[in-house]
């Protein structure tokens, strides 16, 4: 199927266009509503709205104050209730224990459990994403390979280290939870799609490798890859967004095994079978030759 594959011309620029939330706050971070996305050189720049003028704008009321901090405690509850005892354990009556409320008074600041689940994982998140585009500012500019490698091991190292958090994000829907999974798994769709997706934008621009045209995807794929594309603002030919999908997919599942310890007693150390992971996506890419293992690592 040799003719299905095409090389752009390496002139080709994209953009991202969609729209981002992130906001920070006191060391806190939090979620604020309408900022945009805006591309300067590839790069996806978050943007929240001008900060309005700290004159003009009245001081919180105390109620308004008790009500923040209610829904700070809350979050930070169901949080601490996720990592103590898993997300099986997350419970309006438990949380309410926990905040010295009853849990009738929670519905002052929540519509419910599955609220609650909504907030306490948007923030975890916007904790995840600040992590990963962290990882990938420490990298040179035109370092491809470690600009996708990096946030990748990071992805690795912070979810076996939050491996409740990991399953409330990306395993099986808590029932207690309800609708409110959807949204969340849009989130994080919405903002890893970000985070890669503007290193894979950068990459495609510059160097350009091997991908399946269009016509060669499957009619099915094809319009749900377009859909994706539509959704997320990542600005790639259909088969570079395949290519993009294909390294998460890969990625998630070698992470998930170490998670919930599928390979374990057997396998116990599975960082070379990881960076064995992120040689074989990045020679994909055309970047092998630029793959650097971790210190203490050995080379293939």
């Amino acid at each position: 199927m040799s003719g299905g594959v095409r090389r752009p011309s390496p002139g080709a620029v994209a953009a991202v266009s969609g729209q981002s939330n992130d906001a920070h706050h006191g060391g806190t971070q939090y979620i604020t509503g309408g900022g945009d996305v805006r591309t300067v050189n590839v790069f996806v720049v978050l943007r929240e709205h001008p900060e309005e003028d700290a004159n003009s704008m009245p001081a919180p009321t105390r109620r308004e104050r008790l009500r923040r901090q209610m829904s700070r405690d809350v979050r930070a509850a169901a949080r601490e209730v996720i990592t103590r005892q898993g997300v099986e354990a997350l419970t309006l009556a438990e949380i309410a224990r926990r905040v010295g409320v009853t849990p009738a008074a929670l519905y002052r600041h929540f519509d419910g459990l599955g609220d609650i689940v909504r907030h306490t994982a948007r923030g975890i998140v916007t904790e995840l994403t600040h992590q990963l585009q962290t990882a990938i500012e420490g990298e040179r500019e035109t370092d491809f390979a470690a600009r996708l490698i990096a946030p990748s091991r990071v992805f690795r190292r912070w979810a076996l280290a939050h491996r409740q958090e990991f399953r409330l994000l990306f395993g099986t829907p808590m029932v207690a939870a309800g609708v409110a999974h959807t949204d969340v798994t849009a989130e994080w769709v919405r903002k890893l799609a970000a985070v890669w997706g503007a290193e894979h934008m950068r990459l495609w621009a510059a160097r350009p490798y091997p991908i399946l045209a269009d016509e060669d995807l499957d009619p099915r794929m094809r319009r749900q890859i377009a859909d994706y594309r539509a959704a997320t603002g990542v600005e790639l030919p259909l088969g570079a967004l395949v290519v993009m999908l294909s390294c998460w997919r890969s990625l998630y599942g070698q992470v998930a095994l170490e998670v919930y310890e599928h390979l374990t007693p057997l396998i116990t150390d599975q960082e070379p079978m990881f960076e064995l992971l992120m040689l074989e996506l990045v020679t994909r890419m055309g970047l092998g030759a630029e793959y650097r293992p971790p210190e203490g690592l050995r080379a293939w």
